[in-house]
């Protein structure tokens, strides 16, 4: 159990030079650095072409988890259709296993502004590459989302002509972030629980918010989507004076977005300005913002924004959370964590697992757990999130790890005061 902020600050590693010469030291670097200055979490970008040269993000997140004990690995993002589903499957289950289970999967279709930013583009030659139709990527998404979140707890899954293919060990299930702003994305992210747009403001989040929620209630979800943002930062040190310059009309079309929200996108400026904007992302409701520094100087860029990162949590609230888990005799788990919050609101549970891999039965008897721990409130408290890490186990071990999970929970709430 612990207390978290109520934004996660998460750094992408430094982009590398025309021809990268002198910087393979750089993304260990940066990651060592990112843990240092406490931050969340560390990026690598997931295209394959582009204007940039860009390195595998699986190599590159690998190394980084290696030179690092705290900091999550993230993918921002992965083109999900142009991979094969059980190759893909195993370098995730390698990448969460060998980090210890510090993995963020941003996932995208390859439609939406993600396969344009730092460098790739819709239209890719990866495509034809592998061989994959682009006006099939919807479907095939959903396909691989569906196998991989079998495969990588363990699940045998159909995958092309193997009927029950099986990866051990089992993992606990990364969280799948899921890029785009169609309809069909949006979807998606309510169906995997956490949306990932980038080159969002706050205001363009908060509208899309009751977007989700329409789509959520249509689909019987209550829980909105956890949400991450990732957007341009370019950071002065206090007293510079620098010309603030707006991306150019020819970038805006490209990306797809307005003036108006690109002028109210960046977090920019001297860190105080850009503690102003990510305490406005948080209100906005924005769970994890990830900054991305076109500066070639990613020592200093790191430096203020861990100084704005500072400033911003002083405005924001903080989240009590607690994981709490029962082992049954033969070894299994069931593990969830909770992270609860003091406004007042109807009690939710989310199920990011589905039920090919958390039956009706076992995620019924999570929730009961979960209601019997809070049935004792004075007031509602509401569920902001419900991981289940692991699920070979009965109905018994999961009532009573969501009793515990909410006790925990609770109590470290009380031990710390109202913030």
């Amino acid at each position: 159990m612990g207390e978290t902020v109520a934004i996660d600050i998460g750094v992408f590693l430094p982009l590398l030079s025309a021809e990268g010469q002198g910087q393979a030291g750089e993304s260990v670097a940066a990651a060592r650095r990112a843990e240092e200055l406490g931050f969340e979490s560390v990026w690598a970008g997931g295209h394959l072409t582009g204007c940039v040269p860009m390195l595998d993000p699986t190599v590159t997140l690998a190394m980084a988890a290696a030179a690092t004990t705290r900091v999550k690995v993230g993918y921002g993002v992965l083109t999900v259709p142009v991979h094969p589903v059980a190759h893909l499957a195993q370098q995730l289950q390698s990448l969460q296993f060998l980090s210890e289970g510090r993995l963020l999967v941003g996932a995208d279709t390859g439609g939406s502004a993600w396969a344009q930013w730092r460098g790739g583009s819709a239209d890719s030659p990866v495509w034809a590459a592998a061989g994959v139709p682009y006006e099939e990527r919807h479907e095939r998404t959903d396909q691989a989302l569906e196998q991989l979140r079998s495969l990588l707890v363990a699940v045998p899954a159909e995958v092309g002509d193997a009927a029950g293919l099986a990866l051990r060990p089992r993992v606990n299930w990364p969280p799948f972030l899921i890029g785009g702003e169609s309809d069909a994305d949006l979807r998606r992210a309510v169906r995997h629980g956490a949306w990932f747009p980038n080159l969002a403001s706050p205001a363009y989040v908060a509208r899309v918010l009751s977007r989700l929620a329409r789509l959520g209630a249509e689909s019987g979800r209550v829980v909105r989507p956890a949400v991450s943002v990732a957007v341009p930062s370019t950071l002065l040190a206090p007293g510079t004076r620098a010309r603030r310059e707006l991306p150019a009309p020819t970038v805006l079309r490209r990306y797809g977005i307005d003036a108006e929200r690109a002028s109210a996108m960046p977090v920019d400026g001297t860190p105080e300005r850009a503690a102003e904007k990510i305490v406005e992302f948080g209100r906005a409701g924005v769970d994890r913002l990830v900054l991305s520094f076109p500066e070639t100087d990613w020592r200093t860029q790191y430096e203020l924004a861990a100084q704005a990162a500072e400033l911003a949590w002083r405005e924001l609230p903080v989240r009590r959370t607690a994981t709490a888990g029962n082992q049954t005799g033969c070894g299994g788990w069931a593990r969830v964590t909770l992270d609860l919050e003091r406004e007042p609101a109807a009690y939710a549970f989310l199920n990011p697992l589905g039920t090919d891999v958390l039956d009706a039965s076992l995620a019924t008897a999570l929730e009961e757990g979960v209601r019997e721990a809070l049935a004792g409130e004075a007031r509602t408290v509401r569920v902001h999130r419900a991981w289940v890490h692991e699920v070979d186990a009965n109905e018994w071990v999961f009532r009573e790890a969501g009793r515990r999970a909410v006790t925990e929970a609770l109590a470290a709430e009380r031990a710390g005061g109202q913030p």
